[in-house]
């Protein structure tokens, strides 16, 4: 799978890329649908429109970890997780299904991809 250049400002976790990599076996579209919308983050950080919204996770905010999850209409059930930087670096966690009883799972504090995303927002020392 082809890696398009990213800006500057945009921190991909490897796992990230594991994930769509994976998904790119099964639907090259869907992956390179999932690689447009990380990249468009460089633009806008915060979509808000017919096509994508972001949102705050409020279960992370609680601890003070303020992670955002990007959902698009484009990719399904298919959900990005990151967050905008002081620094002004915009760093992607986690791209998950959340759908059926996934969904919930994406959003309990005992799933892996969460506790992976509490560790990269604290320890992830390239996206700081």
């Amino acid at each position: 799978m082809h890696i398009p250049k990213f800006s500057d400002k945009i921190k991909i976790h490897e796992a990230v890329w594991r994930e769509i990599r994976a998904i790119a076996v099964g639907n090259k579209a869907l992956a390179a649908r999932l690689v447009q919308r990380i990249a468009e983050l460089g633009i806008d950080p915060n979509p808000n429109n017919e096509d994508c919204k972001s949102k705050m996770v409020a279960n992370l905010a609680k601890k003070k970890i303020f992670v955002k999850r990007l959902r698009c209409f484009d990719v399904g059930a298919y959900r990005i997780f990151y967050c905008v930087k002081k620094s002004g670096f915009i760093c992607v966690y986690a791209v998950v299904f959340a759908s059926g009883d996934k969904h919930d799972q994406a959003y309990d504090e005992n799933s892996e991809h969460y506790k992976r995303i509490q560790l990269l927002y604290k320890f992830w020392r390239s996206c700081q």
